[in-house]
């Protein structure tokens, strides 16, 4: 199967015994304070070797370019701890390619797959007991991201940039786990406009949606949908991720748009559906389809 588990580099020798007292099983989507962090910075023309650090704050210069022209991407994954004892990373090489898609975009330097799947590794190896156990129904969420910082007054690269992992233990994302939830067609705003940055995951693209998720969330929708900015006809893809359908005959549906995110894990998704016989459409989607 493409996007397989990967192993880390090399199992570490941390003694699961040394577990921290965490429910496993009454974990949210909430960040747990773990034991460190990875942070690379670039100047001069090249990354550093990057060092663990337990102090999570970050200092950086009151005009970083992060702080004002926004140049700043992410990244979301997960490792897990499975039945044999081994500790792996849910298809960390489509996250690299996708934040190397994002560098390119925002003119940022490169982070090659090498250096994001060594920081990716180190970081869990050093909170590898904060990895939730195997049967938990939890996973280890890890938050690579890149941004620009460095005295800079104006619209231009930064002088230096900085690339980090953090790692914290997590259940599902929503309270029900994997029970249906319903989602607001959101009406009068945008997530992402046609030719703009939709299709990287950059930072300013979440900040807009703050507002209609908070809104939603008030009138009992956990999530948001977007139709395309163009017509208004379209689906696009929810606040969180990406939309999949399956139509009466049993195909498997997923909307295709230049301002939408392409998904890791649908990807994994829509290959395995492939490899199962099953019927797979890659197409714009009306919402007259779904509703």
């Amino acid at each position: 199967m493409r996007g397989a588990m990967r192993p880390l580099r090399a199992q570490t020798a941390r003694a699961l015994s040394t577990q921290p007292a965490i429910a496993w099983k009454s974990l949210g989507f909430n960040f747990t304070q773990t034991r460190s962090m990875i942070k690379h910075n670039w100047a001069d023309g090249s990354w550093d070797e990057g060092h663990l650090q337990q102090d999570f704050n970050l200092n950086i210069h009151a005009l970083s370019n992060v702080m004002h022209y926004g140049q700043a991407i992410f990244e979301g994954l997960k490792a897990f701890h499975c039945k044999d004892g081994k500790v792996r990373v849910f298809n960390s090489g489509a996250n690299a390619a996708r934040l190397r898609s994002g560098c390119e975009r925002l003119y940022m330097p490169t982070v090659e797959r090498a250096m994001f799947d060594d920081a990716v590794d180190r970081v869990i190896k050093d909170n590898v007991d904060y990895v939730p156990p195997y049967g938990s129904g939890g996973s280890m969420y890890l938050r690579p991201f890149l941004f620009g910082h460095g005295a800079k007054l104006g619209l231009g690269p930064a002088p230096e940039y900085a690339f980090c992992v953090v790692a914290s233990p997590v259940g599902a994302y929503y309270k029900g786990g994997l029970e249906a939830i319903d989602a607001l067609v959101v009406d009068g705003f945008d997530r992402a406009a046609p030719r703009g940055v939709g299709s990287i995951k950059a930072a300013g693209n979440y900040a807009p949606d703050v507002s209609p998720s908070a809104e939603a969330k008030k009138k009992g929708y956990p999530v948001c949908l977007y139709l395309d900015a163009a017509t208004n006809q379209y689906v696009e893809e929810f606040s969180t991720s990406n939309f999949l359908g399956v139509t009466e005959k049993g195909v498997l549906v997923t909307p295709t748009s230049s301002s939408i995110l392409p998904s890791c894990t649908k990807g994994v998704l829509l290959q395995q559906a492939r490899d199962m016989g099953i019927p797979v459409e890659e197409r714009p989607v009306a919402w007259e389809e779904v509703c």
